[in-house]
């Protein structure tokens, strides 16, 4: 059957999640992308973007049509004569994968308009379409906003990634009003680490996995600890150690940074109203900055809405 048009959710994420640089990710439920693609026969590929974000609209430099593009390659489809729409759920640049979600969401709708099931396949365009923005190919926004739940890549060199379907805890998410360009916050991490740190790390992993297996909400808050990546990106983010101490003095149970920032985000059981506005009052008398904020859950991944 060949279709004619498909719609698509992508969701936002949070990588690294903790200890799991490049690694782990998480999905949340909302925010999301919407995105669909449709065909124009005769026609060359064109993009469309609702909402006013400076994304371009050439389709080999947006993340959500490059790697739809990349898929019809991958399916010996030339690309040419399809109309992409998107409609942006997320701030770019806000730390909580927002390229990401285009390039999966890209890729599921050509996936989906094609008839293309074999998600590895997904995978790796929808890691394409995040490399055009990042500059390297990596796999822990993408994994999660297309398997959904909290996946982390176990084998980089052959792509090999877990699935665990999380407990579920109330996410804070605090956006400030600044942006950090990934690529930037990649050149903050050193080199090499003390073994000591690695050490550190490679514990709070292993103990997230088994967290999150046995659905444990204050281990997966007792494990949210990093020393090789947040010691040196958490000058970036200004008033960072303030939003910290007031989220977890107002009931939060573990904080962290979203991605490379600057997202914020806290997990707690209950009492997010509260935590979410003493976040919020923390940014702005320690760094004088307003933010977007939202409450969310761990979601289940991109999804086809429709298919015709």
């Amino acid at each position: 059957m060949r279709f004619q048009k498909a719609e698509v959710s992508s969701p936002a994420t949070i990588a690294n999640f903790g200890p799991g640089f490049d690694s782990f990710g998480l999905c949340l439920a909302s925010p999301v992308d919407r995105i669909s693609i449709s065909r124009r026969e005769g026609e060359d590929f064109t993009v469309e973007i609702e909402g006013d974000h400076g994304l371009p609209v050439d389709p080999e430099k947006n993340t959500a049509s490059f790697a739809a593009l990349k898929l019809a390659e991958k399916c010996e489809c030339d690309g040419k004569g399809f109309s992409m729409s998107i409609q942006k759920g997320m701030k770019p640049g806000s730390g909580i994968g927002s390229s990401a979600a285009s390039s999966v969401g890209g890729a599921v709708a050509m996936a989906a308009l094609l008839g293309v099931r074999d998600k590895r396949i997904i995978l790796e365009a929808a890691a394409m379409g995040e490399e055009l923005i990042s500059g390297s190919r990596h796999f822990d926004n993408v994994a999660a906003a297309l398997y959904g739940g909290f996946t982390f890549v176990s084998d980089h060199s052959s792509k090999r990634i877990i699935r665990i379907e999380p407990p579920t805890f109330n996410i804070v998410v605090l956006l400030p009003e600044i942006e950090i360009r990934t690529g930037y916050a990649r050149e903050m991490i050193p080199e090499s680490v003390p073994m000591a740190d690695a050490v550190a790390n490679l514990s709070w992993a292993a103990g997230m996995v088994h967290s999150m297996m046995s659905k444990d909400i204050e281990a997966v808050a007792h494990h949210l600890n990093d020393k090789l990546v947040i010691p040196y990106r958490q000058g970036l983010i200004p008033g960072y150690a303030a939003v910290r101490e007031s989220a977890l003095n107002a009931g939060a149970l573990a904080v962290s940074i979203g991605g490379s920032g600057p997202a914020i985000f806290a997990i707690a059981r209950e009492g997010t109203d509260r935590i979410l506005e003493a976040m919020a009052e923390a940014l702005r008398s320690s760094a004088g900055l307003e933010a977007e904020s939202f409450v969310t859950e761990p979601g289940t991944g991109a999804k086809v809405l429709s298919v015709v």
